[in-house]
């Protein structure tokens, strides 16, 4: 039976922290969870939201795209001025909640971060969050989305966008009855 999702990110989180020297005490305390949560996460026992995921990579000092299924064949920026990347080499960054898919367009180490994500019915990115400055525009390729940016909610249809910055609390939901299909592009990269 293969590991979940959730599993594999908990024992990489584990294994990140221990490496680092850095006690579960330390992420519960700098997170605001308990030490038990984190316990529990690492060893596959229970779920964490995106916003969640944030805040422990935060700690660790890492990117969230550390925690999550990289494919290898992706070619990475290094420098370079021209990069493709192949649809088969797009990395996959799967959220907890299994609603939601995320396919990173560029290479790793550039300017630009885009993605284009799948998210289905009832799936979105939990609680809400921010993080480092950034700033994000959301173009909806397909279907609708509900977007909170700070104190204010959106529904976004086909062909809509939005952009804003990503040190305001923020989240989104697919409250439709079909997959809504997004391009997420954020400067500089948070992944």
């Amino acid at each position: 039976m293969e590991k979940s999702q959730q599993k594999i990110i908990g024992e990489k989180i584990r294994a990140i922290r221990e490496s680092k020297g850095i006690t579960i005490n330390l992420v519960a305390k700098e997170t605001g969870f308990t030490s038990s949560f984190i316990s529990q996460f690492e060893r596959g026992l229970t779920k964490a939201s995106i916003a969640s995921l944030q805040k422990i990579a935060s700690v660790l000092k890492i990117n969230l795209a550390e925690l999550f299924e990289q494919n290898d064949n992706a070619i990475p920026d290094q420098e370079q001025s021209t990069v493709v990347t192949r649809k088969a080499d797009r990395r996959k960054l799967a959220y907890p909640d299994g609603k939601a898919v995320d396919f990173m367009l560029t290479g790793l180490g550039g300017k630009l971060e885009v993605t284009y994500s799948q998210i289905e019915p009832g799936g979105g990115s939990g609680e809400l969050f921010s993080h480092d400055i950034a700033e994000e525009c959301i173009v909806v390729l397909k279907g609708d989305i509900d977007i909170t940016v700070g104190e204010d909610h959106y529904v976004l249809y086909e062909g809509d966008t939005i952009t804003f910055s990503s040190r305001v609390l923020h989240g989104w939901k697919n409250t439709g009855a079909e997959t809504c299909e997004l391009i997420w592009i954020v400067t500089p990269p948070t992944y």
